[in-house]
């Protein structure tokens, strides 16, 4: 049943309703199959050809838009491989990129890890050095004060003598005083050695963030412009519209046969009047 309706349609589309006659002329000017009936009666005067040269020319125009259809494919298809060797690339570049900034922050890290080593090392043999100094002097003001109760004892024992000869006798043995190597008061060095270390490698931390901080936009990446070769998106506003026009002419040795022409080629007007046959 299907396939009987079909065929029965498309041979009712083809008969004039009006004068049941085949819909074989076509009318230019009102761009619709007629008979030849209508084309001397309602559409007399009217520019009209047959229905198969109607046919064959616009069979040139589909043809040519075809060409066009499959030229922009082509040209697509092209973009389409242009971009996604960009892709690779911009993938190559980045691995590369990835690659080469960990090989720098591991040097980085390692220069860092280095100069903490020596700065340990330093402050240990600093350490070590006023240590020695202070356990050096302690070890003479222990032998000193041993030596100075020995002589207090001395002196104990002879203040206990009571013939005053035995006295006057022993006293010049045990009451002269040998001078002290030191001072009354020790020295105490402020320990502004590890304070400046300290106060140094402060000095390095805030300069490093302060490197890190104001000059990162230098090595900050950059979105790259990957042209798309696609249609921009369309604009919304007067002013958008305005950016995006363009004053456009048409060639009149290649404009449509029935397009007539005006105000310097910037207007055209459909016509009944095949302008190349003039």
């Amino acid at each position: 049943k299907h396939k009987l309706v079909e065929p029965s349609k498309k041979l009712q589309d083809n008969i004039c309703s009006r004068h049941t006659k085949v819909r074989e002329v076509f009318c230019r000017t009102d761009q619709q199959c007629i008979c030849y009936l209508c084309a001397v009666d309602e559409h007399k005067g009217h520019d009209t050809v047959s229905a198969a040269a109607e046919r064959t020319e616009r069979q040139r125009e589909l043809e040519g838009s075809r060409q066009q259809i499959q030229q922009r494919i082509q040209d697509r298809e092209k973009d389409v491989k242009v971009l996604q060797e960009e892709v690779e690339a911009i993938s190559r570049s980045a691995d590369k990129a990835v690659e080469h900034s960990e090989e720098i922050f591991t040097e980085l890290i390692r220069l860092l890890e280095k100069r903490r080593s020596d700065v340990k090392q330093q402050i240990r043999s600093q350490q070590e050095t006023e240590v020695s100094r202070v356990k050096e002097l302690q070890q003479k003001l222990e032998q000193e004060i041993t030596e100075l109760k020995r002589k207090d004892a001395g002196l104990e024992q002879l203040s206990h003598t009571e013939d005053p000869t035995q006295f006057l006798l022993n006293y010049p043995s045990v009451s002269a005083l040998s001078q002290s190597t030191h001072s009354s008061s020790i020295d105490i060095r402020p320990l502004r050695y590890f304070e400046d270390v300290t106060a140094a490698v402060s000095e390095v931390r805030d300069k490093l963030q302060d490197v890190l901080r104001e000059r990162w936009t230098n090595v900050s990446l950059t979105s790259t412009e990957v042209d798309v070769l696609l249609p921009p998106a369309e604009p919304k506003t007067r002013d958008g519209f305005l950016r995006c026009s363009r004053k456009i002419t048409q060639d009149g040795n290649t404009a449509h046969t029935r397009l007539c022409l005006t105000e310097e080629n910037r207007k055209a007007t459909l016509s009944s009047r095949r302008w190349s046959d003039s």
